[in-house]
Protein backbone atom coordinates (compact mmCIF):
# COMPACT_ATOMS: atom_id res chain seq x y z
CA UNK A 1 0.00 0.00 0.00
CA UNK A 2 2.85 2.21 0.74
CA UNK A 3 4.54 1.75 -2.10
CA UNK A 4 0.97 2.60 -4.47
CA UNK A 5 0.68 6.01 -2.65
CA UNK A 6 4.55 6.78 -2.77
CA UNK A 7 4.03 6.16 -7.31
CA UNK A 8 1.11 8.15 -7.25
CA UNK A 9 0.72 10.39 -4.50
CA UNK A 10 -3.18 11.87 -5.43
CA UNK A 11 -4.64 8.21 -4.71
CA UNK A 12 -4.73 8.97 -0.88
CA UNK A 13 -6.59 12.02 -1.79
CA UNK A 14 -9.15 10.74 -3.98
CA UNK A 15 -9.42 7.67 -1.92
CA UNK A 16 -10.52 9.81 0.75
CA UNK A 17 -12.32 12.31 -1.15
CA UNK A 18 -14.69 8.66 -2.03
CA UNK A 19 -14.63 8.22 1.74
CA UNK A 20 -15.66 11.30 3.33
CA UNK A 21 -18.57 10.89 0.37
CA UNK A 22 -19.75 7.71 1.48
CA UNK A 23 -20.08 8.57 4.73
CA UNK A 24 -22.06 11.72 4.01
CA UNK A 25 -24.20 9.82 1.92
CA UNK A 26 -24.84 6.47 4.27
CA UNK A 27 -26.13 9.32 7.31
CA UNK A 28 -27.80 10.84 4.68
CA UNK A 29 -29.97 7.47 4.24
CA UNK A 30 -30.20 6.74 7.65
CA UNK A 31 -32.04 9.69 8.18
CA UNK A 32 -34.00 10.26 4.77
CA UNK A 33 -35.59 6.37 5.71
CA UNK A 34 -35.97 6.98 9.50
CA UNK A 35 -37.77 10.24 8.28
CA UNK A 36 -40.42 7.85 5.82
CA UNK A 37 -40.71 5.34 8.19
CA UNK A 38 -41.94 6.51 11.81
CA UNK A 39 -42.84 3.85 14.44
CA UNK A 40 -46.35 3.86 15.77
CA UNK A 41 -44.49 4.08 19.47
CA UNK A 42 -40.83 3.34 20.05
CA UNK A 43 -38.46 2.14 17.39
CA UNK A 44 -39.28 -1.36 16.47
CA UNK A 45 -37.08 -4.01 15.10
CA UNK A 46 -39.35 -3.76 11.99
CA UNK A 47 -37.90 -0.06 11.19
CA UNK A 48 -34.30 -0.48 12.23
CA UNK A 49 -34.23 -3.93 9.65
CA UNK A 50 -35.98 -1.40 7.22
CA UNK A 51 -33.36 1.31 7.51
CA UNK A 52 -30.44 -1.22 7.72
CA UNK A 53 -31.50 -3.03 4.43
CA UNK A 54 -32.48 0.63 2.88
CA UNK A 55 -28.16 2.01 4.10
CA UNK A 56 -26.45 -1.43 2.64
CA UNK A 57 -28.99 -1.02 -0.60
CA UNK A 58 -27.05 2.15 -0.90
CA UNK A 59 -23.75 1.23 -0.31
CA UNK A 60 -24.37 -1.73 -2.72
CA UNK A 61 -25.19 0.85 -5.59
CA UNK A 62 -22.30 2.95 -4.64
CA UNK A 63 -19.79 0.35 -5.09
CA UNK A 64 -20.87 0.83 -8.84
CA UNK A 65 -19.69 4.07 -8.99
CA UNK A 66 -16.70 3.84 -6.84
CA UNK A 67 -14.57 1.28 -8.76
CA UNK A 68 -12.30 1.62 -11.43
CA UNK A 69 -10.42 4.71 -12.71
CA UNK A 70 -11.04 8.20 -10.30
CA UNK A 71 -12.41 11.53 -12.23
CA UNK A 72 -9.98 13.79 -13.41
CA UNK A 73 -9.66 15.80 -10.36
CA UNK A 74 -10.82 16.18 -7.00
CA UNK A 75 -13.68 17.97 -7.20
CA UNK A 76 -14.92 15.82 -10.23
CA UNK A 77 -14.69 12.57 -7.92
CA UNK A 78 -16.72 14.45 -5.27
CA UNK A 79 -19.50 15.41 -7.75
CA UNK A 80 -19.80 12.23 -9.20
CA UNK A 81 -19.88 10.25 -6.04
CA UNK A 82 -22.35 12.63 -4.05
CA UNK A 83 -24.75 12.59 -7.52
CA UNK A 84 -24.71 9.23 -8.36
CA UNK A 85 -25.34 8.70 -3.94
CA UNK A 86 -28.21 11.34 -4.14
CA UNK A 87 -29.99 10.22 -7.47
CA UNK A 88 -29.18 6.30 -6.23
CA UNK A 89 -31.19 6.82 -3.08
CA UNK A 90 -34.15 8.59 -5.18
CA UNK A 91 -34.55 5.35 -7.24
CA UNK A 92 -34.31 3.17 -3.57
CA UNK A 93 -36.73 5.02 -1.92
CA UNK A 94 -38.77 4.63 -5.72
CA UNK A 95 -38.27 1.46 -5.66
CA UNK A 96 -39.80 0.83 -2.09
CA UNK A 97 -42.77 3.10 -3.18
CA UNK A 98 -43.01 0.67 -6.38
CA UNK A 99 -43.10 -2.35 -4.26
CA UNK A 100 -45.34 -1.16 -1.49
CA UNK A 101 -47.69 0.56 -3.71
CA UNK A 102 -47.63 -1.27 -7.29
CA UNK A 103 -46.11 -4.43 -6.66
CA UNK A 104 -47.93 -5.45 -3.53
CA UNK A 105 -51.07 -2.95 -3.74
CA UNK A 106 -53.39 -5.01 -1.89
CA UNK A 107 -50.91 -5.25 1.49
CA UNK A 108 -49.20 -1.74 2.51
CA UNK A 109 -45.93 -3.04 3.88
CA UNK A 110 -45.32 0.56 5.11
CA UNK A 111 -47.95 0.21 7.63
CA UNK A 112 -46.92 -2.95 8.63
CA UNK A 113 -43.44 -1.59 9.17
CA UNK A 114 -44.85 1.02 11.19
CA UNK A 115 -46.42 -1.19 13.30
CA UNK A 116 -43.68 -3.42 14.49
CA UNK A 117 -43.75 -5.97 11.53
CA UNK A 118 -40.44 -7.57 11.14
CA UNK A 119 -41.74 -9.64 8.13
CA UNK A 120 -42.65 -6.69 6.15
CA UNK A 121 -39.42 -4.99 6.48
CA UNK A 122 -37.52 -8.13 5.55
CA UNK A 123 -39.72 -8.17 2.39
CA UNK A 124 -39.28 -4.15 1.40
CA UNK A 125 -35.18 -4.75 2.14
CA UNK A 126 -35.33 -7.58 -0.33
CA UNK A 127 -36.67 -5.25 -2.81
CA UNK A 128 -34.03 -2.10 -1.43
CA UNK A 129 -30.97 -4.59 -2.45
CA UNK A 130 -32.47 -6.30 -5.18
CA UNK A 131 -32.56 -2.77 -6.71
CA UNK A 132 -29.15 -1.81 -5.51
CA UNK A 133 -27.62 -5.13 -7.04
CA UNK A 134 -29.85 -4.13 -10.47
CA UNK A 135 -28.24 -0.58 -10.26
CA UNK A 136 -24.87 -1.84 -9.41
CA UNK A 137 -24.47 -3.35 -12.19
CA UNK A 138 -25.74 -0.53 -15.03
CA UNK A 139 -23.19 1.03 -13.42
CA UNK A 140 -20.09 -0.64 -13.72
CA UNK A 141 -20.71 -1.11 -17.15
CA UNK A 142 -21.13 2.40 -17.94
CA UNK A 143 -17.74 2.91 -16.63
CA UNK A 144 -16.30 6.55 -16.12
CA UNK A 145 -18.81 8.36 -18.63
CA UNK A 146 -20.85 10.80 -16.92
CA UNK A 147 -24.03 11.27 -19.16
CA UNK A 148 -23.82 7.15 -20.34
CA UNK A 149 -23.86 6.11 -16.82
CA UNK A 150 -26.63 8.23 -16.00
CA UNK A 151 -28.54 6.72 -18.97
CA UNK A 152 -27.23 3.12 -18.02
CA UNK A 153 -28.32 4.15 -14.01
CA UNK A 154 -32.24 4.80 -14.95
CA UNK A 155 -32.28 1.99 -17.79
CA UNK A 156 -30.72 -0.42 -14.75
CA UNK A 157 -33.60 0.57 -12.27
CA UNK A 158 -36.20 0.45 -14.50
CA UNK A 159 -35.30 -3.07 -15.97
CA UNK A 160 -35.31 -4.11 -12.15
CA UNK A 161 -38.79 -3.18 -11.30
CA UNK A 162 -40.41 -4.36 -14.28
CA UNK A 163 -39.08 -7.96 -13.82
CA UNK A 164 -38.49 -7.58 -10.09
CA UNK A 165 -42.26 -6.88 -10.29
CA UNK A 166 -42.66 -9.62 -12.68
CA UNK A 167 -41.02 -12.17 -10.44
CA UNK A 168 -42.67 -10.94 -7.16
CA UNK A 169 -46.35 -11.45 -9.14
CA UNK A 170 -45.94 -14.43 -9.94
CA UNK A 171 -44.39 -15.98 -6.21
CA UNK A 172 -47.67 -14.05 -5.48
CA UNK A 173 -49.85 -16.14 -8.16
CA UNK A 174 -48.01 -19.80 -7.97
CA UNK A 175 -48.65 -19.65 -4.02
CA UNK A 176 -52.19 -18.58 -4.07
CA UNK A 177 -51.63 -15.38 -1.78
CA UNK A 178 -49.96 -17.53 1.14
CA UNK A 179 -46.79 -14.51 0.32
CA UNK A 180 -49.36 -12.01 1.71
CA UNK A 181 -50.96 -14.38 4.34
CA UNK A 182 -47.35 -15.42 5.67
CA UNK A 183 -46.21 -11.92 5.94
CA UNK A 184 -49.13 -10.78 7.87
CA UNK A 185 -49.04 -13.97 10.53
CA UNK A 186 -45.19 -13.01 10.42
CA UNK A 187 -44.30 -16.62 9.27
CA UNK A 188 -39.84 -15.64 9.38
CA UNK A 189 -39.10 -18.93 7.15
CA UNK A 190 -41.63 -18.33 4.81
CA UNK A 191 -40.66 -14.62 4.39
CA UNK A 192 -37.16 -15.28 4.23
CA UNK A 193 -37.35 -17.84 1.35
CA UNK A 194 -39.25 -15.39 -0.62
CA UNK A 195 -36.43 -12.53 0.92
CA UNK A 196 -33.54 -14.64 -0.82
CA UNK A 197 -35.62 -15.69 -4.30
CA UNK A 198 -36.40 -11.91 -4.57
CA UNK A 199 -32.43 -10.76 -4.02
CA UNK A 200 -31.24 -14.55 -6.21
CA UNK A 201 -32.97 -13.17 -9.07
CA UNK A 202 -31.57 -9.48 -8.88
CA UNK A 203 -28.17 -11.49 -8.99
CA UNK A 204 -29.13 -13.41 -11.96
CA UNK A 205 -30.38 -10.47 -13.66
CA UNK A 206 -27.68 -8.13 -12.68
CA UNK A 207 -25.46 -10.83 -14.29
CA UNK A 208 -26.73 -10.13 -18.15
CA UNK A 209 -25.07 -7.33 -17.82
CA UNK A 210 -22.03 -9.06 -18.81
CA UNK A 211 -23.14 -8.31 -22.55
CA UNK A 212 -24.01 -5.14 -22.29
CA UNK A 213 -20.41 -4.59 -21.51
CA UNK A 214 -19.02 -6.23 -24.49
CA UNK A 215 -20.99 -3.50 -26.73
CA UNK A 216 -20.25 -0.78 -24.68
CA UNK A 217 -19.40 1.77 -27.49
CA UNK A 218 -22.65 0.65 -29.02
CA UNK A 219 -25.23 1.80 -26.37
CA UNK A 220 -28.47 1.03 -27.86
CA UNK A 221 -27.49 -2.34 -29.39
CA UNK A 222 -25.87 -2.57 -25.37
CA UNK A 223 -29.51 -1.78 -23.90
CA UNK A 224 -31.61 -3.80 -26.55
CA UNK A 225 -28.82 -6.97 -25.58
CA UNK A 226 -28.93 -6.66 -21.61
CA UNK A 227 -32.79 -6.06 -21.96
CA UNK A 228 -33.59 -9.92 -23.83
CA UNK A 229 -30.44 -11.04 -21.77
CA UNK A 230 -32.14 -10.10 -18.91
CA UNK A 231 -35.54 -11.95 -19.62
CA UNK A 232 -33.69 -14.75 -20.66
CA UNK A 233 -31.51 -14.91 -17.20
CA UNK A 234 -34.20 -14.01 -15.01
CA UNK A 235 -36.55 -17.37 -16.58
CA UNK A 236 -33.53 -19.62 -16.26
CA UNK A 237 -32.70 -18.86 -12.71
CA UNK A 238 -36.75 -19.59 -11.79
CA UNK A 239 -36.72 -22.63 -13.89
CA UNK A 240 -33.48 -23.97 -12.55
CA UNK A 241 -33.34 -22.94 -8.89
CA UNK A 242 -37.02 -24.24 -8.60
CA UNK A 243 -35.91 -28.01 -10.66
CA UNK A 244 -32.98 -27.72 -8.21
CA UNK A 245 -35.44 -27.81 -4.78
CA UNK A 246 -37.42 -30.43 -5.80
CA UNK A 247 -34.50 -32.72 -6.58
CA UNK A 248 -32.17 -31.84 -3.83
CA UNK A 249 -34.09 -31.13 -1.53
CA UNK A 250 -36.63 -33.44 1.10
CA UNK A 251 -39.94 -33.62 -0.30
CA UNK A 252 -42.66 -31.84 1.49
CA UNK A 253 -43.54 -33.08 4.73
CA UNK A 254 -39.85 -33.66 5.80
CA UNK A 255 -38.18 -31.48 7.90
CA UNK A 256 -41.42 -29.11 6.97
CA UNK A 257 -40.40 -25.97 9.43
CA UNK A 258 -36.79 -25.71 8.21
CA UNK A 259 -37.74 -26.21 4.38
CA UNK A 260 -38.72 -22.73 3.23
CA UNK A 261 -35.15 -21.34 4.36
CA UNK A 262 -33.25 -24.18 2.68
CA UNK A 263 -35.29 -23.33 -0.30
CA UNK A 264 -34.42 -19.77 -0.24
CA UNK A 265 -30.43 -20.84 0.24
CA UNK A 266 -31.43 -22.40 -3.11
CA UNK A 267 -32.66 -19.98 -4.96
CA UNK A 268 -30.30 -17.35 -3.39
CA UNK A 269 -27.27 -19.51 -4.69
CA UNK A 270 -28.80 -20.36 -8.07
CA UNK A 271 -28.56 -16.16 -7.74
CA UNK A 272 -24.78 -16.20 -7.51
CA UNK A 273 -24.08 -19.08 -10.20
CA UNK A 274 -25.81 -17.48 -13.10
CA UNK A 275 -23.36 -14.22 -13.20
CA UNK A 276 -20.50 -16.29 -12.74
CA UNK A 277 -21.45 -18.63 -15.80
CA UNK A 278 -22.06 -15.40 -18.00
CA UNK A 279 -18.58 -13.78 -16.69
Amino acid sequence: MSNMFSADPTYLAFLLVDLFAIFILVAAMRWVSRLIVKPTSVRSDATNVETAAAVLALIVALTGVTSGAFSVSLLDEWLLVISYGLLAMLLLQIGAWTQDKVILPSFNLKAAIQEGNVCAAILLGAHLLGTAIVIRSAMQWASQDANLGLIAMFFGFAISQCLLALETRLKVLWGKGHLLEAVKNMEMPYVIKAAAQHMGAALAISGSAHFAASMEFQFELAVLAWLVSSVVFLLAYMALSDLCTRIVLPKKGAFETGRPVLEGAVYFGWGLILPALAS
